[in-house]
């Protein structure tokens, strides 16, 4: 039988079939180009090529966005009538899950294949995506690293094991050997936006934001645009400015790096450009009308029900523009959400309600409402999924709300735990001093 670029048996006899499918492979796991492109070329060579199938349903469920599920469930029918191998039947088991929104399930299924066939980089990619949509930063840390024991580092796509351990290290605090891990992925290959933002994780949560703006500056090619992960690289550097207090840094990597095209239809760039507007609005910058267009292009998702993470940041988008009665529109959903089926209805019930309330809360006046209830679910926000520093949106709305409810105590509860863990962040120093009413620090 013959094997994919990464030894991996597959089921078609086609070379050109082959040849396209490959070209994905590498496509996907570099966040690069149109993987769907090359996928359906080969598929055009071989209409029961099972692998190609497989690939395609795995790339649209991942979007996590319910326009590409029509598509998603074409790919696994498709896929599922073919000729497919028994690894093919798996993961397009596993897509079906997904689909379906039993995302823990789908990605337990991802992560026996990549287990039981540890070269299956498709499989592994794609559990480490669910396992980041579910906040389970363990298993981001441990698959990866179980899966390099069948990789050689000197193999060109070992990189991306790289980085994704980086990452999963990281996110479990492991800071040196995420930074370490991380540069070894990108020196192997620089294209690695995935390895790049693993590394700039490090320095946000450490708040060495020199470092991280040195590094970020210093990657032409993750940074690329035909690199479909570049604008989240460019938020990271926007928060590293935001950081120093360079507001006009920020809003102007908005405009140009993370939202240049303000009508563009990809949901990821919606949740980085609410979640950087947002906290500009917190420090109070004026943003101008920016959060306007980011709102008209959420509307066409504020009824998908599928992942409370990104209604959160609708939410932020919706208020930030005062539209108030899509929001409540989109509140009212989220509750529908929390009744429903799905891993998302346990996330909108317990994470994702009580903060889209919060967040209202404290635009609203209710101050010390919002603060309670956000404050009672950030402990395990992670089961809604991100990461420590998308969360830490959590943490800076309570801050903010908690001295406009005169909670002084809990403002500087919250700026010296900041100051602890970001001890070299100019931003964690202002907010102390905002805390402790010192005003010539706060500047």
């Amino acid at each position: 039988m013959k094997t994919d670029r990464y030894g991996n048996p597959i089921s078609t006899p086609s070379p050109t079939a082959i040849a396209r499918y490959d070209e994905a492979l590498d496509l996907i796991r570099l966040y690069h180009g149109d993987p769907i492109a090359a996928l359906d070329a080969a598929l055009t060579e071989d209409p029961r090529f099972g692998a190609a199938w497989a690939a395609r349903a795995a790339v649209l469920v991942q979007q996590q966005d319910a326009a590409y599920l029509p598509e998603a469930r074409r790919s696994i029918a498709e896929g599922l009538a073919a000729a497919t191998t028994e690894r093919d039947r798996a993961m397009l088991g596993a897509c079906a899950e997904w689909a379906a929104g039993r995302v823990g399930a789908a990605v337990s299924g991802f992560t026996a294949i990549a287990c039981e066939a540890p070269r299956d980089l498709l499989a592994l990619q794609t559990a480490h995506v669910g396992h980041f949509y579910l906040g389970r930063a363990t298993d981001l840390r441990d698959a990866p690293l179980q899966a390099l024991r069948a990789w050689d580092e000197r193999d060109p796509a070992c990189h991306a094991l790289l980085g994704m351990a980086a990452f999963g290290l990281e996110e479990c605090g492991d800071y040196a050997r995420a930074e370490a891990m991380g540069r070894r992925a990108v020196e192997r290959d620089p294209r690695d936006g995935w390895a790049v933002h693993a590394v700039a994780h490090v320095y946000e949560m450490l708040g060495r934001t020199a470092e991280g703006i040195a590094w970020l500056t210093d990657q032409p090619e993750a940074l690329a645009p035909v690199n479909g992960f570049a604008y989240h690289n460019w938020w990271h550097l926007a928060l590293l400015h935001l950081d120093r207090g360079d507001h006009d840094a920020a809003l102007t990597l908005y405009d140009q790096k993370v939202r240049p095209d303000p009508s563009a239809d990809v949901m990821l760039e919606w949740i980085d450009a609410s979640a950087l507007l947002w906290r500009l609005w917190l420090e109070g910058v004026d943003v101008g009308d920016r959060f306007a267009p980011l709102a008209e292009c959420w509307l066409r998702a504020l009824d998908q029900r599928i992942y409370a993470f990104n209604d959160l940041h609708a939410l932020m988008a919706l208020l930030g523009a005062g539209r108030r009665a899509e929001a409540a529109d989109l509140i009212a959903n989220i509750a529908r959400a929390a009744g429903g089926g799905g891993d998302n209805a346990v996330m909108a019930a317990r994470i994702g309600l009580p903060l889209a309330g919060a967040f209202v809360d404290h635009v609203e006046g209710r101050h010390a409402a919002a603060v309670e209830a956000i404050l009672a679910v950030r402990g395990s926000a992670q089961r809604f999924g991100g990461s420590h520093a998308q969360r830490d949106v959590l943490t800076l709305t309570a801050f903010h709300a908690a001295m406009a409810a005169g909670m002084t105590g809990t403002a500087q509860a919250l700026a010296h735990e900041r100051i602890t863990h970001k001890p070299e962040s100019a931003w964690a120093r202002r907010l102390v001093a905002v805390a402790n009413g010192d005003v010539r620090k706060a500047a």
